[in-house]
């Protein structure tokens, strides 16, 4: 027993040595052929290094036969440069955009094709309005205008407004004290008519025929006609599909002796005849002024070019008013501009408690109720007559009359208080800018407004008063 385990374990040992042995026989014969392939290397290298650029035999056997293949090889080194450097250019072209697409900054260089000699139109910026209108959601539409007002003899201001297409251009009064807007119309054979512009509705492609019969009467004058359709154009602003009347008849002298050619209502829809929506209403309601309201400015003198301003959707009247700070109070009834008038003095004297007035900037005068009327004529010494006027030397001294507003007194100067006119005989008197109506409410006309610019605001539904005047 004990012989076998000396033989298994000299076997083992035996088959270990002539392992070893073999690893040994294997490692000596790879070093062998490395050292072999150094050496050649080595070999070769020195060859080379006596050789150096020495052409060969049969270089220069080539040389002597084609004498010019120097200079073709030279011309094909220079070619040979110009690709790589053709090629070197288009490979760092394409390193930049690709190191630039790859840097930590995340910045990329992309081309921009720019076109020569490009004409900008208005097509191609009304495209781009529109194209950002729809991605951002908002629009590039003009929501404010402004029309300039003539002033003749402080007795009536107007202004331009367009209907039809193409553009029927019309001077008409602005009416706080109404609500339509009328004008001449074409089969109207009244004397008034003939002294003014005609509405052509045969001439207007954007006309609709309504054809229902119209009627309204003013306290100086009345008219008949009918309704019609159309686009309507005031201040650099637009109106669709406005209904407005075209005149057939307008008795008496009244609009004969008239600077205009049609009134523009501005009061609320409840007092509007045939309850046709007013064109301040409709500019609202169709997005063309923003926001809702208007402010008018007149100013004293004869001349065109003072006569003021109506500002639609906005009331930046600084340069009429001197500031666009306003003293605001509520409309009591939502038909004529009607608000509280809290106290009126004349001089130092009390001629009023709180009543009722009205903003009618067509209205040239101020009205106030029989007992109030008598009491300011009486301190401002005029005489009353059989025509409902009160007459004065216009050399008199006139008190300034002061009227509370929203807690805010507004002072017109005595001499504002008196209007120059001329008889039928060619004299000139004043006469006070009060005249008398039975009952309330009072009415502030353009005596009143040429003095204090004032806003009509819709959308609160409160009337406004510069809390500056202005000289005249």
């Amino acid at each position: 027993m004990r012989f076998s385990i000396i033989v298994l374990c000299a076997l083992i040992c035996l088959f270990v040595i002539l392992t070893e042995a073999r690893q040994k026989k294997v490692n000596r014969a790879a070093s062998r052929s490395l050292a072999v392939r150094n050496g050649n290397k080595k070999q070769r290298s020195n060859v080379r290094q006596r050789n150096g650029n020495k052409p060969s035999a049969k270089s220069k056997n080539l040389k002597k036969r084609r004498p010019n293949a120097g200079k073709k090889k030279k011309k094909s080194k220079n070619l040979a440069k110009k690709n790589r450097r053709k090629s070197n250019s288009a490979k760092n072209r394409k390193a930049k955009v690709k190191s630039s697409s790859t840097s930590s900054s995340s910045i990329a260089t992309l081309p921009l094709d720019f076109q020569q000699n490009f004409v900008r139109t208005t097509d191609n910026l009304r495209s781009e309005k529109a194209f950002l209108a729809r991605r951002y959601g908002f629009g590039f539409a003009k929501t404010s205008g402004t029309a300039r007002l003539k002033n003749t003899a402080n007795m009536e201001y107007t202004c331009k407004l367009s209907i039809g297409t193409p553009k029927q251009r019309f001077t008409i009064l602005p009416d706080t004290g109404s609500s339509n807007l009328w004008v001449t119309g074409p089969q109207c054979k009244s004397k008034a008519c003939r002294k003014h512009m005609r509405y052509r509705p045969t001439k207007s492609s954007t006309y609709i025929e309504d054809g229902e019969e119209f009627e309204i009467e003013y306290e100086s004058g009345a008219l008949a006609g009918y309704l019609a359709i159309d686009t309507v154009s005031i201040a650099g602003l637009t109106v669709t599909n406005q209904t407005f009347a075209m005149s057939s008849k307008e008795p008496g002298s009244t609009f004969t002796t008239a600077n205009f050619d049609g009134i523009l209502g501005m009061g609320y829809k409840s007092i509007s005849v045939d309850g046709v929506t007013p064109v301040v209403q409709n500019m609202c309601a169709q997005d063309v002024i923003s926001p809702c309201r208007f402010a008018i400015c007149m100013k004293g003198g004869g001349s065109s070019s003072r006569g003021g301003a109506i500002f639609f959707g906005n009331s930046s009247t600084s340069a009429y008013s001197g500031s666009n700070s306003y003293t605001y109070t509520p409309v009591t009834t939502k038909g004529y501009w009607q608000f509280t008038l809290q106290a009126v003095y004349v001089g130092s004297t009390k001629v009023s408690g709180s009543v009722q007035a009205i903003v009618d900037s067509g209205t040239s005068l101020m009205t106030a109720p029989t007992a109030i009327y008598k009491k300011i004529n009486k301190i401002l010494g005029c005489k009353e007559t059989s025509s409902g006027e009160c007459w004065m030397k216009c050399s008199t001294d006139v008190p300034d009359v002061t009227m509370v507003i929203g807690g805010t007194e507004f002072v017109l100067k005595g001499k504002k208080m008196m209007l120059k006119v001329k008889t039928s005989k060619g004299k000139t008197v004043c006469i006070s800018v009060v005249t008398e109506v039975p009952d309330e409410p009072m009415i502030l006309g353009d005596a009143f407004i040429r003095h204090f610019c004032t806003v009509f605001d819709f959308a609160n539904n409160r009337i406004g008063f510069a809390a500056t005047t202005y000289k005249t």
